[in-house]
């Protein structure tokens, strides 16, 4: 299976706040990322659905 990279910009304190979160569960940021987007693929749901209109 290949590999995408991704790249995204965020604020700095958000960062610091969310691997502080994260590094106190024991992962990085980088894992609840790749977590996340795993999740909404292997379940064709986003935990946006019912906030931007509705679900297709």
């Amino acid at each position: 299976m290949s590999e995408k990279l991704i790249q995204l910009r965020i604020e700095s304190d958000v960062k610091d706040k969310a691997d502080a979160i994260f590094k106190m569960q024991g992962i990085t940021t980088q894992s609840a990322i790749k977590m996340f987007l795993t999740q909404v693929a292997n379940t064709g749901e986003s935990p946006f659905d019912n906030l931007f209109g509705n679900k297709k």
